[in-house]
């Protein structure tokens, strides 16, 4: 019955020390989200987005910088929330930089239309079916 209890009281060991080592490993750096937002970082870049969602992405790059500082520190689950955050706010920024661009380019249309319409109003105004050349 003694050998059955220290058998017993050394398996136990065994199994809390292989719980103490899993339970105290640390996940991995979360290597591929880091490289998504990155991504997500450039192709917001690309879009301008410095110039049209500023705010935006540099909500971005603050919090990829706090997901690579945390990756530093071995914080993997810190660095994947701040990378994921990261991800969305360049996914935000490039979209409202799109955006931003599009309604310019709508604008200008609208601009150049507005001007066409006049010259056409102005040509019809003057004497309505002349050809004579526009003034310059």
């Amino acid at each position: 019955m003694t050998m059955f209890s220290l058998n017993g009281i050394r398996n136990a060991f065994y199994c809390a020390l292989a719980f103490g080592i899993v339970a105290c490993a640390t996940a991995p750096v979360p290597v591929e989200k880091l490289a998504v937002a990155r991504s997500s970082i450039e192709r917001a870049e690309q879009a301008q987005a410095a110039q049209f969602a500023q705010v935006e992405l540099t909500s971005a790059r603050n919090k990829y910088a706090a997901a690579q500082a945390a990756a530093d520190k071995n914080e993997a689950e810190v660095a994947a929330r701040m990378a994921d955050q990261a991800d969305v706010d360049a996914q935000l920024a490039e979209s409202t930089a799109r955006a931003k661009q599009q309604e310019q380019i709508v604008g200008e249309m609208d601009n150049s239309l507005r001007d066409l319409r006049n010259e056409t109003l102005r040509r019809d105004s003057s004497g309505a079916g002349a050809t004579t050349p526009p003034p310059q």
